[in-house]
């Protein structure tokens, strides 16, 4: 346990200024012991002179007593600075060696002092980044803990039911659909977790680890339509662009998660879409947004009638809303009878 820990409040207020500074007091100290000095010379001959007078020691004495007790003078009054000298080197000693057990105990109100204070501030600081370094290595283990434990529970079913859909013994087509269908929602469920991850551990206050910027909004969009259209053309879709942009604006945005929200709707299209029918993207300009509307005819639930709401949770399009979310955005998605329709939304930047 530290002991004389010093009123931090009064150290900092003494600290800028001085009382008595060092080297004045050492010129007042050696000014009294030489006024001293004389003042005994003076005594000795006014008082012995005239008892000695004659006697060949008078000489010896006159000079050697005067230095004498100008000495013993000197030396006790400089002999408590040299003695707060000793303690500020065994202070800086301990702070050297770690040892945070005590402060320096602060006299006076000097150069001597403010060192004092300084090797107690240093200490403070070393002992606050040792404890701050123990800390740091007990929250990354725990945080490594829970990331295995969140990742390897889901991964560990992933790979049961692909075990159970690689069964020879299993025939059951509608059981290994179902199989299929539970992993892939897991392995949703990783990617969400290890996107939150990041976003956590490279941001501060949990506001994400994106990068904004502002772009011109007509070849961004454009250079991700191309990208998209490319890669659907690529896997046998038609696509068709209907693009109402006319005038120029601007996007505040992060490009690469931009881009993974283009790149999680054409995987989507990809393993959904009917590729005997195009796929259509609609571009709108607002006042305030820009509007992505994309349609397209799916192969799943061929009876399916009327407006249903899509179930996201755990998917990419799950992903795509707290992307778009973080951009201030919005994105909206429901299938109506055969006709999936997202509607993405991002502000103009003013």
């Amino acid at each position: 346990m530290k002991t004389n820990n010093p009123d931090q409040a009064q150290i900092k207020s003494n600290q800028p200024q001085h009382d008595e500074e060092l080297v004045p007091v050492l010129i007042r100290y050696l000014s009294l012991t030489l006024i001293s000095a004389a003042i005994i010379s003076v005594l000795l001959i006014l008082i012995l002179l005239p008892i000695l007078e004659g006697n060949p020691l008078i000489s010896i004495l006159f000079t050697f007593i005067p230095n004498l007790l100008a000495f013993i003078i000197m030396s006790r009054l400089i002999r408590k600075k040299l003695s707060y000298l000793k303690t500020l080197q065994k202070g800086s000693e301990r702070v050297a060696a770690a040892n945070f057990e005590s402060y320096i105990p602060l006299q006076g109100n000097n150069e001597l002092t403010d060192l004092a204070n300084n090797i107690n501030l240093i200490q403070d600081l070393y002992e606050a980044k040792s404890k701050a370094e123990s800390l740091a290595k007990m929250e990354n283990h725990h945080i490594i803990t829970s990331v295995s434990n969140k990742i390897h529970a889901p991964l560990s079913g992933i790979i049961g039911y692909l075990e159970r859909i690689q069964n020879p013994d299993e025939h059951d087509v509608s059981k290994k659909e179902a199989y299929l269908k539970i992993a892939l929602k897991k392995a949703y469920q990783v990617i969400n977790f290890i996107d939150d991850l990041f976003e956590h551990a490279f941001t501060d206050n949990g506001k994400g680890y994106y990068q904004f910027k502002v772009y011109n909004g007509k070849p961004l969009i454009h250079q991700l339509l191309s990208a998209s259209t490319k890669a659907l053309e690529e896997a046998g879709y038609e696509v068709i662009q209907e693009n109402c942009i006319e005038r120029d604006f601007s996007l505040w945005v992060d490009l690469e998660q931009l881009q993974r929200i283009f790149d999680y709707l054409t995987s989507n299209i990809i393993k959904y879409a009917d590729p005997d029918k195009p796929i259509d993207f609609g571009l709108i300009l607002n006042k305030n947004e820009l509007c992505l509307i994309l349609r397209n005819k799916t192969i799943n639930n061929p009876a399916a009638v009327g407006k249903k709401i899509i179930d996201t949770e755990g998917s990419s399009l799950d992903s795509c809303r707290k992307i778009i979310t973080r951009h201030q955005g919005r994105i909206d998605y429901y299938q109506l009878n055969q006709l999936f329709k997202v509607e993405l939304t991002l502000p103009i930047h003013q």
